[in-house]
């Protein structure tokens, strides 16, 4: 495994994360507890040291089963969670952000992790009925008191993340990107980088496209996000297969698997600190935690993207 400063946070994380959207057993179709513990339980032994979770996931299952994975291991791990969402009820979505509901969120996610503090704090996605300087103001509070050691962003466009970082509070960025979806290269990425924030990659495999494990046929529960997402619909879902097929042959003939190339793309990205990578299975833990072995030269990086390239 492979380590970046996140940031100026002074966080040494691994380059490849484990996120936990898909062990939250709500969204992804069915899930095992017991395998979700084995997949975090593979990720450490590989060296993979920072763990992403929200309370959205699962209705805080996600935190849950995380806590109860960690225990004993707490010291040797970094978690970010996020705040803002809350579901009050399945399918019902409240966003608090004020100072006494961040307490609470914050005092909750404490309890489910069974930890003492949260390594990063992200409000999950701008809202703007909610100042994100007041905000920045009452997570930097969770900072003084200790319960928070850094805090971040999910989900900001460049103008919402510049007002949060120019409170001095804000140093991470949670944005989706992926060979499919690189729309963060404009601007968001170069104001990272000029900015020396933490950037933590999510949905690197758009959803699992890029496992080029899907095809044309590819259908899912109700209940699992990808059943009603555009990308996992015909006509979209066939260019998504047929790039997924020719960035898995390029792969292959690095001797790398289609999802380790797409993750080792996106970790070639200027600006680019983690992966977050998710896994129901140790064996799927294991694929993305090795991804980090590959460094692809510019030569297999270019071939990577003209693969990918769902207008051919």
């Amino acid at each position: 495994m492979r380590y970046r400063m996140l940031g100026g946070t002074g966080f040494r994380v691994s380059i490849v994360g484990f996120g936990t959207w898909a062990i939250g057993g709500a969204d992804w179709g069915r899930v095992d507890d017991r395998d979700s513990v084995k997949a975090i339980h593979r990720a450490v032994d590989l060296g993979v040291n920072l763990f992403d979770t929200a309370p959205l996931y699962g209705n805080g299952h996600a935190e849950t089963v995380l806590g109860q994975a960690l225990e004993g291991l707490r010291n040797d791990v970094f978690v970010a969670t996020k705040c803002g969402p809350i579901e009050v009820r399945p399918g019902l979505l409240h966003v608090d952000l004020s100072r006494d509901g961040l307490v609470r969120q914050c005092d909750d996610s404490l309890r489910r992790l069974r930890t003492d503090r949260i390594d990063l704090m992200q409000i999950h996605w701008f809202d703007p009925a909610w100042p994100v300087e007041d905000t920045m103001g009452h997570l930097a509070d969770l900072v003084q008191a200790g319960k928070v050691r850094a805090v971040g962003v999910s989900n900001f466009g460049a103008a919402e993340l510049a007002r949060a970082v120019d409170t001095g509070v804000a140093a991470t960025l949670q944005p989706p990107f992926n060979l499919f979806a690189r729309e963060i290269e404009a601007d968001v990425l170069p104001l990272c980088v000029a900015r020396d924030l933490g950037v933590l990659a999510y949905e690197p495999l758009a959803r699992g496209l890029l496992a080029a494990k899907f095809d044309e046929r590819s259908r899912f529960e109700p209940t699992d996000i990808r059943a009603s997402d555009p990308r996992f619909r015909m006509p979209a879902l066939q260019r998504h297969v047929a790039a997924a097929r020719r960035v898995e042959r390029v792969a292959r003939s690095q001797d790398m698997t289609a999802a380790q190339a797409a993750v080792a793309w996106a970790l070639s990205r200027p600006g680019v600190t983690t992966a977050l990578c998710g896994a129901k299975t140790a064996a799927q833990a294991a694929e993305n935690a090795r991804a980090a072995d590959f460094e692809p030269d510019a030569v297999t990086l270019a071939r990577l993207e003209e693969a990918a390239d769902l207008s051919r």
